[in-house]
Parts: C-alpha cells; structure tokens; sequence
C-alpha cells in the first residue's frame, strides 16, 4: 500500500483532522442509526489502543446542556435508552453540584454520557500511519496530483504536479477538501467551509477545567461545544453553525474576530470565570460537507477499482477507524457489515 499527500509531513496541516483534538460523541439528536455507528466506533478505537499502546481517546464524558424547549436533547435520550447506551439525565442543581463553574440560570437540564469524550486527532493519525507502514505500508509526501486517469475499466493511474504517474491495483481517495477538484470529472456535488476555533487559557481556577472534573460539552441551543484543559493549559471551543463557504482549501484563512466575540459572551452566560480571557489562539479547519449532511462511502460510478471516501461534515475524525475499515473492505470485496445505502453517491442522482 502506498500513501499518498501533498503535504510535506502528515498530518497535513491544512487538512480537516490535523489539529489537537476532536469531539468523540454518542449523540447526534434523533439520527439512530449515527449514534450506533459511534458506539461501534468507540470499540474500534479501544482496539486500537490496545492494539498499538496509544492513548487515542480519553473518555471525559459528554454533557449536553439543554437551553430553550431542549427537543434535541430530548432525542438523544430516547436514542440512548433505545440502544441502551449509559446515560444520565441531570437536573439543574444536579449539574450544578457536580460542575460548580457553571452558571445557575443558564440552563434547563443536562444530559451526560460517559462513553463520550477528546480524542487526540493529531496522535491518531500519527498511529494509524506507523501501524500501516509495520504492516508493509509506505509514504510518499509533497506530491500533488493534478489529474487523475481512467478509462472504460477504471482509474489508471494518478499523475502529478511534475509529470510522474503513480500507479496501484486499487484506489482509496480520502482526500477531505482537495476532493472537489481532484475527482472533478465526477461531479461529486460537495462543498467545503472553513470553521473557525478558539484555544483559551483559563484566566482562574484552571483546576476546575481539567479532566476528570469537567468533561467535553455541548450547547446545541446555543451552537456551542468546548473542551477540558487539555493542550499546553488552553481550553477549546467550536462552533456547531456550518461556516463560510471555501473556495481554495489551499488559502490561508484569517481568524474570526466575530467568533472569539460570541465566545466571550456565551461564556459569560454559562462559564463566567472564563469570560475575561486574555491567552487565545485562533485556528481554522476545511470541512467537507454534502448537500444532506450525510458523507459519501462508494466506490466512483464506472471505477471498480476505486472507492471515495469524503464529506464527513467534520465527523471524519470521530469515524476514522470505521471509515478505514469500511474502505478497506470495499477493495478487498467484502461486504460491509453496515448498511451504506444512504451513503451511496447515487443519492444524489435519484
């Protein structure tokens, strides 16, 4: 196996996964049948750890907080108890005893998980190239590939910026936002955004923010969600809302003042001792995104040989371990255990 990028070390650092840290969650609202991929991902990833020795993913638990008519935590509930998941609902002065940093007031209910958690993107993917290369695997870095070749029997060859063709059996194209303009011939009907996060340093009571005392969360009312200190002392914070449309991934984004803006204020309803932060650092990620949300996992119309795996919606990190699985056993001929029929590319024709 050959792995190709275009960056000069991996991970890529303008890719979608090469930050810190991700979000490993079991609620997705109402969508069952993503709250069961994720719990069969949390035991791909334990194998994993065992496996190479790694500490992928620490398990702080997830807590949703409920504001307004809190119909999505609802969701996630039933979905929880459906596929008897563990769980907690918590009332205001429950989650108040536990997390004292939070603000009385700001909130309705919670509701915690403690299968979610942080998973250390960078770390992983940093793992799953080692693993691959002890298994025979090998890396090629800096090339860019401006055109990719096919036939009536399918993709050919990959050749790039400087003229050299690389050729294989079979092709994996998990190329996160360059997708677009790589398979252009195939109309893949994606678009990329650029989202913005915020690491802070914790102003006072640090202590207080640190795993195991305060897991990862989500505001889903208020399009928020946040992490533990856990990077050199900083805390980050995302934003749920679909960001502003990219056109070249290749461009260098500017940090979004508007955001730090809504980060100040949203913590001064909920986390007031971090309000008043002074040690940021501003960082933007492509994600990927479909017309429905849903990713594609296929192989390319008129490619045997090729399988494309792309449009995660920034879930892609989460899902790695299945996503690899999945595309590994579409090349081999195996067939899925999952059902991947609403992740088919033909959706889209139909």
């Amino acid at each position: 196996m050959l792995i190709l990028d275009g960056s000069a070390v991996l991970p890529n650092p303008k890719g979608s996964s090469a930050d810190h840290s991700y979000l490993f969650r079991l609620t997705h609202g109402k969508d069952e049948f993503l709250s069961d991929l994720s719990a069969k991902t949390l035991e791909l990833w334990k194998k994993l750890e065992h496996e190479t020795g790694a500490e992928l993913l620490e398990q702080t638990g997830m807590l949703d907080l409920a504001v307004g008519k809190s119909r999505y935590e609802e969701s996630c509930i039933k979905v929880l108890r459906t596929l008897k998941i563990p769980f907690e609902e918590l009332d205001c002065e429950e989650t108040y005893d536990r997390y004292r940093t939070l603000k009385r007031g700001s909130f309705k209910r919670a509701l915690f998980h403690p299968g979610g958690g942080l998973l250390w993107a960078q770390r992983a993917i940093e793992v799953f190239t080692r693993a691959a290369m002890k298994r025979g695997a090998r890396t090629a870095l800096g090339v860019k590939i401006v055109k990719v070749l096919r036939d009536k029997n399918g993709i050919q060859g990959l050749r790039d910026s400087k003229g050299k063709v690389w050729k294989a059996q079979d092709y994996v194209f998990a190329a996160g936002p360059w997708t677009r303009s790589l398979l252009s011939d195939f109309r893949l009907p994606l678009r990329v955004t650029s989202q913005h996060t915020l690491y802070l340093r914790p102003p006072r009571n640090q202590g207080r923010y640190r795993a195991p005392h305060f897991p990862v969360f989500s505001v889903a009312g208020r399009g928020i969600y946040g992490f533990p200190v856990h990077v050199h002392g900083f805390m980050k914070f995302g934003r749920e809302k679909e960001g502003s449309v990219c056109r070249d991934p290749e461009s260098v984004d500017r940090p979004d003042p508007s955001f730090q803006k809504a980060c100040r204020v949203f913590l001064k309803d909920f986390f007031p001792d971090l309000a008043s932060f002074v040690e940021i650092e501003d960082r933007v990620h492509h994600v990927t995104r479909t017309p429905d949300g849903d990713c594609i996992i296929d192989r390319l119309p008129g490619c045997p040989n090729a399988v494309v795996a792309v449009g995660f919606s920034g879930r892609a990190p989460m899902f790695a371990p299945l996503i690899g699985e999945i595309a590994a056993q579409l090349i081999m001929g195996i067939r899925p255990e999952i059902n991947l029929h609403r992740f088919r590319i033909d959706r889209f024709r139909r």
